[in-house]
């Protein structure tokens, strides 16, 4: 864990940047708490999707499995599956030269009939790509609009990592009280990792992650001792890019930030194609963005409509 605080003109930020969930945890587990509010506690099913902040604990640390986990692995796999077969079909090329000959344009005498199966990099050296998933959001917010969200940059951390980008998923929180600002960051995934939804359906879907864990984690920040005003409502959702302004951050020469507050996502499919748009502006495609954007035209995402408001969590 690191910290840090400051003041950036007239409003005041703290800062805390975990390396992982069991970080974040550790912290909260092993810090004492600084407010008599114990929203993180007291606060019902219907609000956070827990019984209780101990299950939401559990739920972070071990991961879980449910009947809306199962639903929201379910739509990845699909989309993702056809994701990898439409991306085995644009990264072959047709050639007068190649590995492997391609039988029907040989027989109707086509000269570009070897399929040539090396896939010439754009870009020698790839930038990084780090996906800043914000998990602010207003108690308005709908079931599905979080779920969509949560799948798009699941979706968007695969398919970079299938097209060759090194990338990277944070978890971030941004939220302000008058002038008074706290920023948390958690890495969630790096380029290696596995997907497994069970352990990440939680801090990226789950309602607890923020009005249970985040929460727990601002009770015991030392620095909002003597700021209890902030736990009247334990601050407004702020956009993460306005952290990077606010603080003047320089983002690294090599890589491409990307942040959850920039997109809609009522169609997936268009915010699919919106945020691959920006990465390749900045330079972070190797496969052409017209591949990437006419690959994602032939994606079926009917099987989004499987989300649903009037479930609970």
């Amino acid at each position: 864990m690191k910290n840090r605080t400051g003041n950036h003109g007239d409003s005041y930020i703290i800062d805390y940047h975990f390396a992982s969930l069991l970080d974040l945890l550790d912290y909260i587990e092993n810090s004492q708490r600084v407010t008599s509010k114990k929203s993180s506690e007291n606060l019902d099913k219907h609000f956070t999707g827990t019984e209780s902040f101990q299950q939401a604990f559990e739920m972070c640390k071990n991961g879980y499995f449910s009947k809306d986990v199962e639903n929201f692995q379910n739509i990845f796999f699909k989309i993702a599956n056809q994701v990898a077969r439409k991306l085995k079909l644009i990264k072959v090329k047709h050639d007068v030269v190649g590995a492997v000959p391609d039988v029907p344009r040989y027989l109707t005498g086509n000269p570009l009939n070897m399929l040539n199966l090396e896939n010439k990099e754009k870009v020698k050296k790839p930038k990084t790509i780090v996906l800043n998933f914000n998990s602010s959001t207003s108690a308005s917010t709908s079931k599905s609009t979080i779920e969509k969200r949560g799948l798009t940059f699941v979706l968007l951390f695969d398919l970079l990592r299938k097209l060759g980008s090194p990338v990277k998923l944070n978890l971030v929180e941004f939220s302000s009280s008058e002038d008074f600002y706290v920023n948390t960051e958690v890495v969630l995934m790096k380029n290696k990792d596995m997907i497994n939804i069970s352990k990440i359906y939680f801090p990226l879907v789950h309602p607890s992650y923020l009005r249970r864990i985040m929460f727990a984690l601002e009770e015991r920040l030392p620095e909002l001792k003597n700021r209890q005003e902030y736990f009247h409502g334990y601050g407004c959702p702020e956009s993460y890019r306005k952290y990077v302004k606010m603080t003047g951050t320089e983002l690294h020469e090599n890589e491409i930030n990307i942040f959850t507050d920039d997109y809609e996502y009522v169609s997936i499919g268009n915010a699919l194609k919106k945020i691959i748009a920006d990465v390749d502006k900045a330079g972070g495609l190797k496969s052409s963005y017209e591949e990437i954007s006419n690959l994602l035209d032939e994606i079926d995402f009917s099987t989004l409509s499987e989300f649903d408001d009037e479930k609970d969590y």
